[in-house]
């Protein structure tokens, strides 16, 4: 892979460039003995003495005069074992299993098919790390102590010795695919979105290289003192260009973007040209493989932006907002483009989920005709939202083990939209049929009891890893087991069944009131200031939620 430049232009020494006597900064990560401290054993506890990083940093960047020394050989040997307790075999089973199966769920860091463990230990440690958090067979104990060590790594390496490299950025794309686990609160999963994107800006990978002719301009006739810095500082006027893997990252840290800015009512800012032209770049008419994927989620990811522009937010308080023919034509348009790009591919129906709820929070028109559009697209997307729970729970409980994120937000968000459509009252929409048509409380608990085989694989399987690979484990403890994605997901899920019914039988009970247990209808929080109403869409104006 080629260094890193900033923007393209590779700096010499000079006024505005580095001196002369440095030289651009190559990546500490390179060598598995010199990431993070206590990686030779599954301890965590040595501290990260930041001076000490500082220092390493300043060395690194400014070598000295004197001749370096010989690198000791214990360094340069291979590793008996990859740390953290796992053995290579582990590993290599983990690396495979990224290949082929957690890879088509996020198809933006791809990894070559003959390329080892060792290898991506050597030159991406934190990639490795995060590809064992992600694949490997282990315990919630040790996947806490690996969490601990990406973040720790990212801090030390991408903030405090400020490495430039695309491994890292890669390591902590795929931590925020499935390493994150909060995703449906502004927190966690924000800020490490926008640290990716500001790192890829950093790369210089999310625009496209200058042309030859835009060099020699700046090189030979700069118009302002920008020009003239990047002009004195250019190296070269060849042409250049982003790799592949360079161009999947930077759309891998769009997609994410625009996910995240859909869920918070935010405006994406990764947005332009040059998108479409890495797509065009990577994807070929013939090939079926994880581009066509990438490209097929990119694609979709823009329609989702252009109906949450095209088409009324959330917000109808006082029901002065009505539903219109004009919109009946957005959505027949918007639609139109969706039946395009997902022609002769198998659909899960989420897409047609968020085309056509936007239609459930407007007021019913006057115009007969727009009115019977209104309850169509209603209709519509209650049962797009029923498709797609047939296919999500007929997939079996191992198909939830290697999804993103990504795909538990999109659960979440088709729940909460089937709960507003059973809801919600509008003047001609059958609330009795909608609720036979689709049974909100049996499809949660399908959902829930997928969850909890889940979870019992995973132990199962993580039991039977250590049993082959003879290796030991401290067991997991209560908060371990707690802090499980799948019983997260699955607490939440029988909050919102016990609400939902709660809505049914008359909506919740005064915080005072006694009365049944949790497991009934009328069940609400013992604690009635925590509120883990999933996504935030709904009765919290400030999360400024936008479907």
């Amino acid at each position: 892979m080629r260094a890193p430049n900033c923007g393209h232009a590779l700096l010499s020494a000079g006024p505005f460039g580095i001196s002369g006597n440095d030289t651009p900064t190559e990546t500490v990560a390179s060598s598995p003995d010199t990431s993070i401290a206590g990686e030779r054993s599954s301890s965590l506890t040595t501290p990260i003495n930041l001076n000490e990083c500082h220092l390493a940093s300043h060395e690194q960047s400014n070598p000295p005069s004197h001749p370096q020394q010989p690198i000791p050989a214990f360094l340069t040997q291979e590793r008996s074992q990859p740390g953290f307790g796992l053995t290579w075999g582990q590993a290599e089973q983990a690396v495979s299993d990224f290949k082929i199966k957690y890879t088509p769920f996020f198809p933006f860091i791809t990894l070559d098919p003959d390329v080892s463990a060792q290898e991506i230990l050597s030159k991406k440690p934190l990639l490795f790390r995060a590809i064992m958090l992600t694949a490997a067979q282990i315990t919630l104990a040790k996947q806490r102590e690996l969490r601990r060590s990406i973040l720790a790594y990212v801090g030390q390496h991408l903030l405090v010795m400020e490495e430039r490299d695309l491994g890292l950025l890669q390591g902590l794309l795929v931590y925020i695919a499935w390493g994150v686990h909060d995703f449906y609160f502004d927190q966690k999963i924000t800020y490490l979105i926008y640290l990716a994107m500001g790192y890829a800006h950093n790369l210089a990978i999310t625009r496209p290289p200058p042309t030859m002719k835009q060099k020699m301009m700046i090189a030979i006739h700069p118009k302002d003192i920008k020009e003239a810095m990047v002009g004195h500082n250019l190296t070269t006027v060849l042409e250049e260009s982003h790799t592949p893997e360079e161009q999947r990252a930077f759309l891998g840290c769009q997609y994410l973007l625009s996910v995240n800015s859909a869920q918070f009512g935010r405006e994406n800012t990764l947005r332009g040209e040059y998108v479409d032209r890495c797509l065009n770049s990577l994807v070929r008419p013939t090939d079926l493989g994880v581009d066509f994927i990438l490209d097929k989620m990119v694609r979709f990811q823009r329609l989702v932006e252009e109906i949450t522009e095209k088409l009324p937010a959330p917000g109808n308080e006082d029901g002065t907002k009505k539903f219109s023919m004009s919109m009946s034509s957005v959505t027949q348009s918007i639609r139109t483009h969706i039946d395009r790009l997902f022609a002769n591919m198998a659909q899960e129906h989420r897409q047609f989920v968020r085309l056509y709820l936007p239609a459930s929070y407007l007021s019913q028109p006057l115009d007969e005709v727009a009115a019977q559009h209104q309850r169509q697209c209603m209709l519509n997307c209650l049962q797009a939202a029923r498709s797609f729970f047939s296919a999500i729970i007929s997939m079996g409980a191992e198909g939830f083990l290697f999804r993103s994120f990504i795909s538990f937000s999109q659960i979440l968000f088709v729940l909460v939209a089937t709960s507003r459509l059973l809801l919600v009252e509008i003047e001609g929409w059958d609330l009795e049929e909608a609720r036979r048509m689709l049974d909100f409380p049996s499809t949660l608990d399908s959902l829930i009891s997928a969850f909890e085989i889940v979870i019992n694989l995973r132990n199962q399987r993580a039991a039977e890893a250590a049993a082959k690979f003879r290796v030991s484990w401290a067991p997991d403890i209560p908060s371990d087991e707690k802090d499980d994605r799948f019983y997260k997901y699955s607490v939440k899920l029988q909050w919102i069944k016990n609400w939902f019914e709660s809505q049914l039988s008359g909506g919740p009970r005064d915080p005072g009131e006694t009365g049944p247990s949790i497991n009934t209808n009328n069940w609400v929080p013992e604690n009635h200031s925590w509120n883990p109403f999933l996504l935030g869409f709904l009765g919290d104006d400030n999360w400024n939620i936008e479907f």
